[in-house]
């Protein structure tokens, strides 16, 4: 027999014994039918962590060994595996099996993570794909990550992008090591937590059971929110010689390592005091030349989030962030926070976690923060400047930012204060139109105000845009997607006067929107029908949550055209629940019909759990759109 036909048969016999099995096709066949829009689970999970001390560098490591064993569901299906690691980190093992654990070959990509607004310098992503060309099929992946220092081992999810049927995570804390391991979102979701001791260490086991793929979804909050996971806190350890090493056990534990990193900060002032001199030069108040300073920076420092081990959390200079005009939120935060110092002011910096964070300091993590800002102290109280907010005027705050606990430097100690949440009203859109009736259409003129948020939002994606471009952008912002409607003659506006109401003044056409029969004028006068669209979608796993609150409103007057008089005017609509607040009429005034809206939102968040409430709403609401003016014809 030939070596070729010998190879041949051997793969030929591989192959079949790596076949499904009539049981395993049938447990396949039966699970699809259960989770009919599923083509692949996690049958199996196993993870188990372990700690050791590194005499050399004084650090505790961390090893975590991840098995996932994947079980085809569908007649066919591909997936991809994706793991991160980065300069504190490492991918030590990344191997496939089948299911009598033989080594599988694959192709794994390794390669630099990034997207349009986020630059990682050093975090790189390892991924490849399965394939499942039968139902149950089975595929086990192997993975050893090592952490070479264990403050940067913070959390981990038990779901995964696929229905995990069962899975174990253990963690073997040796009893030199102190850690407090914190359950977060365990609620209906089947996880038992088994605690033993094995020797002188502690063993604590999770146990899990069919738990529900996660879905990203638009507008969802931070998974911290929803999904279940844990957060190890690693208060202190000894080390070899039985010296205790303090680490995270309290929140002056944290502070004081984010202060050493920024105290080994290198900090030349020698340009920045010259630009500084040259910003207030002339100006007679503190607000100018807060205001100067601040603007110059939102102005002329590019921001490019930056994450490079220890550089993800220590801020580049000033000096540097000054010259090369870029920086992330630490560098924009250290830079303003010289320049202030520099004019003789109390600045001090700020970490901060951003809504899409669920903890606060009460809880000594990395995980807890994940941004930089500054803040000015007057008379005692901080007042609160992000540098990375490119429209945001001084005083004010980005939504993501409101509400949030913050950590101020205050020497030795800190100061935990939160951000001033705003009232809807500092979001608004106000709109004032004057329409007749030509033809089928309407025409007239429209003047548009927006402050807050509604401005900064519409700022950043017209000065984003190419110049050739910005046009649809205003277009798009002015007639909310009306397909029908047509916008010229915008006037001009600087985006560059934070203190000023954004104010748009400009000619409106609404095609087609004046229809006639038997000598009547039906029409609808609301070109912008804001929310009429926003039903929540019954198959939406997560809550939603709106990118702020905020007020519409709305004063449009038509004038009659002659010979017509009023048939029907649509009723009023008042709605009042605990998302929104909505109140709409017609008026007729003389030879003019007035039409008064407004609408507030009140809470970002709806729940799952009340998609009906908000929905109802909704559909009040655009019934109220459709129903239409009707003009007799005298």
């Amino acid at each position: 027999m030939t070596l070729c036909l010998l190879l041949l048969l051997s793969t030929t016999v591989n192959a079949q014994k790596d076949k499904p099995t009539a049981q395993e096709v049938s447990k396949a066949k039966t699970l699809k039918e259960k989770y009919e829009d599923e083509d692949v689970v996690i049958s199996d999970k196993k993870t188990e962590i372990t700690f050791s001390r590194n005499s050399r560098t004084n650090k505790v490591e961390v090893r975590e060994e991840i098995t996932t064993t994947f079980f085809s569901i569908a007649s066919r299906a591909d997936i991809g595996y994706s793991t991160g690691y980065d300069n504190e980190s490492s991918i030590e093992t990344l191997n496939l099996t089948d299911k009598r654990n033989k080594r599988i070959a694959w192709n794994i990509n390794d390669e630099a993570y990034s997207t349009q607004s986020i630059f990682h310098n050093d975090y790189r992503v390892k991924y490849a794909k399965l394939t499942f060309p039968l139902q149950g099929y089975l595929r086990t992946v192997k993975e050893v990550k090592e952490y070479k220092d264990v403050k940067y081992f913070t959390t981990d999810y038990f779901v995964e992008p696929y229905r995990v049927i069962k899975g174990t995570m253990s963690i073997t804390i040796p009893e030199w090591l102190e850690m407090e391991i914190k359950e977060y979102h365990f609620g209906n979701n089947d996880i038992k937590r088994l605690s033993k001791k094995v020797g002188a260490d502690t063993q604590v086991t999770f146990k899990i059971n069919n738990l529900s793929p996660m879905k990203s979804e638009y507008r969802m909050p931070g998974n911290s929110y929803i999904y279940p996971h844990v957060l190890y806190l690693t208060q202190s350890f000894k080390d070899s010689k039985g010296v205790e090493i303090t680490l995270f056990k309290e929140t002056q534990d944290l502070y004081n390592w984010y202060s050493s990193l920024v105290n080994d900060v290198d900090i030349q002032t020698t340009d920045i005091a010259v630009k500084v001199n040259e910003l207030t030069a002339g100006l007679t108040t503190d607000d100018e030349k807060v205001k100067a300073i601040y603007y110059w920076v939102q102005d002329n420092i590019k921001y490019i989030a930056f994450e490079d081990g220890i550089a993800g959390f220590k801020p580049d200079s000033p000096q540097n962030v000054f010259s090369k005009k870029y920086g992330d939120c630490k560098g924009m935060a250290i830079l303003l926070k010289t320049m202030l110092v520099e004019a003789g002011y109390d600045a001090r910096l700020v970490w901060i976690g951003t809504d899409h964070i669920s903890y606060d300091y009460s809880t000594p993590s990395l995980s807890v923060d994940n941004h930089m800002i500054t803040a000015i102290m007057v008379d005692g109280k901080p007042i609160f400047i992000d540098g990375t907010e490119k429209f945001n005027s001084y005083g004010t705050f980005a939504t993501r930012i409101q509400g949030k606990q913050a950590l101020i430097e205050n020497g030795d100690s800190f100061l935990l204060k939160k951000v001033p949440q705003a009232t809807p009203e500092f979001n608004k859109e106000v709109y004032q139109g004057t329409f007749k009736i030509n033809g089928n259409d309407l025409v007239g003129t429209m003047n548009k105000e927006l402050t807050g948020e509604q401005a900064s939002s519409f700022l950043y994606g017209f000065t984003g845009m190419e110049q050739d471009k910005r046009q649809e952008v205003m277009l798009k912002v002015l007639t909310d997607g009306n397909d029908n409607a047509t916008v010229e003659n915008v006037s001009a506006f600087d985006p560059t006067d934070r203190d000023a109401i954004l104010k748009l003044n400009y000619d409106m056409k609404v095609s087609n929107a004046v229809s006639s029969f038997d000598d009547n004028l039906y029409l609808e006068l609301d070109p912008v029908r804001y929310l009429a669209n926003w039903t929540m979608d019954e198959d939406r796993q997560n809550s939603y949550k709106m990118n702020n609150t905020r007020v519409e409103q709305k004063n449009i007057s038509l004038e009659l055209p002659a010979g017509y008089t009023i048939e029907t005017l649509p009723d009023a609509i008042s709605i009042d629940n605990q998302f929104l607040k909505v109140e709409a009429h017609y008026t007729l005034d003389g030879n003019q019909i007035n039409y008064n809206s407004q609408i507030k939102i009140k809470t970002r968040l709806i729940e799952k759990n009340q998609f009906d409430t908000w929905n109802t709403a909704i559909e009040q609401i655009k019934n109220f759109y459709d129903e239409q003016i009707v003009l007799k014809k005298a």
